[in-house]
Order: C-alpha cells, then structure tokens, then sequence
C-alpha cells in the first residue's frame, strides 16, 4: 500500500512539474449596444491594471470573434498564464483587488459568457 501511494505521489509530481501554461477560454457575447470598440477599449484598460498591479507577466489575455461557426456579437477570451503560480497571482488580483473588481464589473458591462475551460499545456508541437 505504501508503495502504491508513493508511485501516485511521485506521479502526480512529476506530471505536475512537466505542465506548461494554463489558458482558460471563455466563449462570450456582446451585451446590447455593445461593439468590439468597447471590447478593445476594455482591453486596454486590463493592460494597465495588470501594469499597475504588477502581474503584466502572469497573464496576458487576447480577445477575439468566433468566425467558425459564425456567431455574430460572440467575443471570445483566451487567457494565458506562464505556469501554475501565475496564474495564482492573476487570480488573486482578480478576486481579491479593487481593481479586479472594478476589471470584472467592466467586463460583464460589456460581454456575457457561457462557456469556458481552463486547462494545463502539457505537449506541443513545436
């Protein structure tokens, strides 16, 4: 029994150390009267609060419409963070600053979503 659970802790170590960034995607879509101008106002807003906070390379968002399937008015979120920590710290910010309340206020003024995902990078192609 020891054994077995030093193998799965070894194992869970290991694949752990080998992950590489986080990015979580958030499939969105405009609020009424809202336009992709707004999103890119709103964006760099998050540049300068990541900035202000310190974390600008914790995480760096990019924002974007869904073009397959065409869904108008869609934004979509793809959020990326070097490693487990950063990510930590960018959510931190985001759940326990001013500034990231104000950040998610804006946000949800602008675009509402209902889908996302957050995963580990573990392998790539290059």
């Amino acid at each position: 029994m020891k054994k077995i659970l030093i193998t799965m802790l070894l194992s869970l170590c290991a694949s752990t150390s080998w992950a590489g960034p986080i990015v979580e995607v958030y499939t969105c879509e405009l609020n009424e009267g809202k336009t992709l101008a707004d999103v890119n106002a709103m964006m760099a807003t998050f540049s300068e609060m990541l900035q202000k906070a310190g974390i600008e390379d914790a995480y760096t968002a990019h924002v974007g419409f869904q073009q397959v399937p065409i869904r108008s008015r869609s934004v979509n979120w793809i959020g990326i963070s070097p490693s487990g920590e950063a990510f930590g710290k960018a959510n931190d910010w985001f759940n326990g600053s001013e500034d990231g309340a104000a950040f998610g206020a804006l946000y949800t003024s602008i675009y509402s979503c209902d889908h996302s995902f957050m995963t580990f990078i573990t392998a790539s192609s290059k």
